[in-house]
């Protein structure tokens, strides 16, 4: 059924790593899922037809270039009788991801070889980090010219990626985070990589586990809960780990961000609750079906940018004696 050692199982054909990982999380959530279900030995096309199989639902950790996910499904396809039922529309294959570039989702979607894809993080990457356009310019040049070798200073097809997990560090970072030579200051000479042959010392990640860069609004997101709208630019939604403004979200949508998974990437959210934060607005019509701000939304918004004025009710004395230091004739 297929080529080569690419399996329904692990992509890997060393079967360790992330795949092997993923699909151990696999095997435990299937514990929970109804019988219909066929999360092992599904190897042959006997047995998905004996299950009358609807969904061919491929799961991973990360997509950075999209490449082996990409490779993954074509392996699938090349089955004729999987081609045929795909045309068929009688089985439709869908992708799950925990995290995925900008580049790496969007060559996947491009690509039309799944029929839907999910991600719970978007983004991690150079285009999404807060960095400003000179900042952003420096930095990239910063990978190029210390590269060992300039195509790879992007990290793997260009994807610019910025995730690391404590099993798997990826091939898009930048190589300067993870060459063994290059150029270098260093009295010895030699380069001296954040992750040495793409593993992440153990040291490291006790100081790394659960970090995420920080923002400029408020982080924290902990589960949707009571919101108030105030009508003078504090909106904000009431979270189990504390309060967030929901006129930052308004902002990003009033610039044309709608999707749930932009908006994700704007606020640091994972996409369920960027996807939360847009139903809470539209229930305070705030937007619309569409996602677009109603005139309700844009009063908040405009409520949030005007400042209020600073007024000094009276003079404060000193007991300092005063002393001018400039003349100025009479007009």
């Amino acid at each position: 059924m297929f080529i080569g050692d690419v399996t329904p199982q692990v992509s890997g054909g060393d079967g360790g790593g992330s795949e092997l990982i993923v699909q151990n999380i696999i095997r435990d959530v299937q514990r929970s899922l109804d019988t219909s279900v066929v999360a092992r030995n599904a190897m042959t096309v006997d047995l998905l037809r004996e299950r009358r199989a609807r969904s061919l639902v491929f799961v991973s950790d990360y997509a950075g270039s999209g490449e082996e996910s990409l490779a993954y499904a074509r392996a699938w396809l090349r089955n004729a009788t999987i081609r045929s039922w795909r045309s068929l529309k009688l089985v439709r294959v869908h992708l799950v991801l925990f995290a995925a570039t900008t580049t790496g989702l969007r060559r996947i979607r491009a690509s039309g070889l799944y029929d839907g894809v999910s991600v719970l993080h978007r983004g991690m990457d150079l285009p999404s980090a807060q960095w400003q356009k000179e900042e952003l310019w420096r930095i990239r040049k910063l990978c190029e010219d210390y590269a060992r070798r300039t195509e790879d200073g992007a990290g793997w097809s260009g994807s610019e990626g910025l995730l690391v997990f404590e099993h798997t560090v990826p091939n898009n970072l930048p190589s300067i985070l993870r060459q063994t030579r290059g150029r270098t200051r260093r009295p010895d000479g030699k380069w001296a990589p954040f992750f040495v042959h793409r593993t992440a010392p153990p040291g490291l990640m006790r100081d790394l586990v659960g970090y995420r860069p920080e923002r400029h609004a408020e982080l924290g997101l902990r589960g949707v809960g009571r919101v108030q709208l105030t009508g003078s630019g504090k909106l904000h939604v009431r979270y189990r780990g504390g309060i967030r403004d929901l006129v930052e979200v308004l902002g990003h949508i009033a610039k044309g961000h709608r999707h749930p998974e932009q908006l994700a990437t704007d606020v640091s959210a994972s996409v369920p609750m960027a996807r939360n934060l847009v139903l809470q607005a539209e229930k305070l019509g705030l937007v619309d079906s569409q996602t677009r701000l109603t005139d309700a939304g844009w009063k908040e918004l405009r409520a949030a940018k005007a400042k209020p004025r600073l007024v000094v009710s009276r003079l404060q004395g000193s007991q300092e004696p005063y002393y001018p230091d400039a003349l100025r004739e009479s007009r």
